[in-house]
């Protein structure tokens, strides 16, 4: 199924242009057809000759202000820093967690490039607006801290120590690694996790051999012998602490994570044809379905079932598609994305129903390498989405702006949604899901 209609057929018309790639925190898709066009949905909405249906009405409003919010200054948009995040805890309680100001007591033997803030949260009533729980967590840098698992359970880190925590908000240790914890990834159903650790090898299993000049010693006199520094990559359920899967690479990348394995492609016997393969945790691989790219395809899981594959532009052509592929193959529906959107983020119903997804909209288009400041951006739209059939349930822009993402929040079932905009976290309720069939998934080949 074509997304949106209308406009998809109006855009595959145009050129394409250059965009840039996916970064080490999300990846960079952009459903642009829609989004586009629904970035200007709340402006049109209030002219009744606009012809677009008006944005409901929220069912809750809860001003921030009187929480103790503070946006951040625009000039910290280039930055990417973590500086909120917005949860449903259950479809009546969120938790909000965010930034404050303050002098911070210095703790004695702290390491000198630590970046120390105190993160305030607190477990909010959607339909009183009341704080019913609420308590200050010191992080110790600037990335992001907080990750959504199942039945309203959160994942928090602190520097390179992970606590699990729920609507009491009591830090419980979970996992403590003695080198630094370089990334955390959860499945779109929150049944997987990743974690990327630095590893230290030693001298004699180096990638110099031990001795040899390297970035992490000396290029000039007597041989240093040190540890050369790899990624370990380690699947695991969260909470629990079984290693179901572990590899080592040069460098953390993201990776696309299901409930029972990962997702990789591989290049194909013809001219730009990718396999999309499924590794599980039980060492076996299933071919997921093919597509085809002028260069490696990027993935992300949308749900359980269903993954989104970004080509790359062709021949000088300006612009990428995007295809939703069940993991029987079967293209569920294509999209179209353009340059002026840049930074992605994505939070999904838990039950693989819907998903949402964030972006930067530039007042140009902006390429891999290009700079941009603060006055060339324009919005940062919000839209809503049906995972099977890519229809565009929902769009607002978000405010203020947040370029690390994390201000919006879909609810496991994916019914409500909530968004910090204009000074307070608005909630939505969403229509019903449309029944489908059950998207199968692969059978075939099996190694």
């Amino acid at each position: 199924m074509n997304l949106c209609g209308e406009v998809l057929r109006m855009l595959l018309m145009a050129l394409r242009s250059k965009r840039r790639g996916w970064n080490a925190v999300a990846i960079a898709l952009l459903l642009t057809s829609c989004a586009a066009q629904a970035a200007k949905h709340e402006a049109d909405a209030k002219s009744p000759e606009s012809g677009h249906a008006a944005v409901p009405a929220p069912v809750a409003r809860i001003a921030v202000g009187q929480l103790g919010f503070l946006a951040p200054s625009a000039a910290y948009l280039n930055l990417r820093l973590a500086w909120a995040s917005l949860n449903f805890i259950d479809n009546n309680h969120l938790l909000f967690t965010f930034h404050t100001n303050g002098l911070l007591q210095r703790i004695p033997d702290d390491p000198l490039d630590d970046e120390d803030q105190m993160i305030h949260a607190d477990v909010l009533e959607i339909g009183s607006g009341r704080v019913l729980r609420q308590a200050d967590w010191r992080m110790h840098d600037r990335g992001r801290y907080l990750w959504a698992l199942q039945d309203g359970k959160f994942l928090v880190r602190e520097r390179d120590s992970l606590f699990l925590t729920d609507n009491s908000l009591e830090l419980r240790p979970y996992l403590i690694f003695k080198t630094d914890l370089q990334g955390v990834e959860v499945s779109p159903g929150r049944g997987m996790m990743m974690l990327e650790v630095k590893k230290l090898l030693p001298p004699e299993e180096s990638d110099s051999g031990g001795d040899a000049p390297s970035l992490f010693q000396p290029s000039l006199g007597s041989p240093v012998q040190v540890r050369q520094r790899r990624t370990e990559m380690m699947l695991l359920r969260p909470g629990e602490r079984a290693v179901l899967a572990e590899a080592e690479i040069r460098d953390p990348i993201p990776v696309p994570l299901l409930e029972d394995g990962i997702l990789e492609v591989i290049e194909g016997k013809q001219s730009k044809q990718w396999l999309i393969e499924r590794e599980m945790t039980n060492k076996t691989t299933e071919q997921v379905g093919e597509v085809r790219s002028g260069c490696t395809p990027q993935l992300q899981a949308l749900s359980r079932n269903v993954v989104l594959a970004q080509d790359c532009p062709v021949n000088g052509a300006s612009g990428s598609m995007v295809s939703a592929l069940s993991l029987a193959g079967e293209v569920l529906w294509e999209g179209l994305w353009q340059s002026k959107y840049i930074w992605p983020t994505f939070d999904y119903a838990e039950d693989g129903s819907r998903f949402a997804y964030e972006s930067l909209e530039m007042n140009r288009s902006i390429g891999t390498m290009d700079a941009f400041g603060e006055s060339d951006v324009v919005a940062q739209p919000v839209g809503v989405f049906d995972t099977e059939s890519g229809k565009l349930e929902l769009v607002l822009n978000a405010s203020p702006i947040l370029s690390e993402g994390q201000n919006f929040a879909l609810s496991a079932d994916g019914r409500r949604f909530a968004i910090l905009r204009e000074g307070a976290i608005e909630v939505y309720d969403l229509p019903p899901v449309e029944a489908k069939e059950p998207v199968a998934t692969a059978a075939k080949g099996k190694k």
